[in-house]
């Protein structure tokens, strides 16, 4: 089973449309979103072009909640998990949060296959004892920090290798 794992769209609907169209992408069994989608209408473009099993938790940059609860529910294949999702995929744990320290903490617990998350818009992939800890990158492809461009990025995992596939978005 191959996931899909991707972060920080902040509207950038030309990068997400790129991403959406890529092969490795669609060809994966569901799909997480580690936040910061920003605009409902995001949901709309997620939920009609991949129709696979998606899993979203919120950003601090998702302002209209209201809306991306009533768009989402037309699409079953979507759930919104609110700050954390907590699930399992063929065996293995997974947790996500937007936030890294949030999510530190989760692979702290050592109790989770996979934590993944998103909000600083680096791309990294690190081990905290049995845990593999990790953030897609930006499908932005910019740091708001420090103004800069970085690779808009998103990830695909084989969930029972834990082996990760870096794709830039072109």
């Amino acid at each position: 089973m191959k996931l899909t794992i991707l972060s920080d769209i902040h509207d950038h609907v030309w990068n997400l449309k790129k991403a959406l169209e890529m092969p490795e992408l669609q060809t994966t069994d569901a799909l997480l979103f580690c936040g910061d989608l920003c605009a409902p209408f995001i949901i709309k473009m997620l939920g009609q072009a991949y129709t696979k099993p998606s899993h979203l938790v919120l950003g601090n940059n998702d302002g209209d909640v209201a809306s991306i609860i009533q768009i989402i529910s037309q699409y079953p294949h979507m759930q919104l998990h609110g700050e954390y999702f907590r699930g399992e995929f063929n065996g293995k744990t997974v947790a996500m949060s937007h936030y890294p320290d949030k999510a530190r903490e989760l692979a702290d617990l050592g109790i989770y296959d996979l934590v993944c998350y998103g909000h600083n818009h680096s791309l990294k992939e690190e081990k905290i004892g049995t845990t593999l800890l990790l953030n897609p990158g930006p499908v932005m492809g910019f740091h708001g920090g420090s103004l800069e461009d970085v690779p808009a990025t998103f990830l695909t995992l084989d969930i029972e290798t834990l082996q990760t596939s870096i794709h830039r978005i072109n």
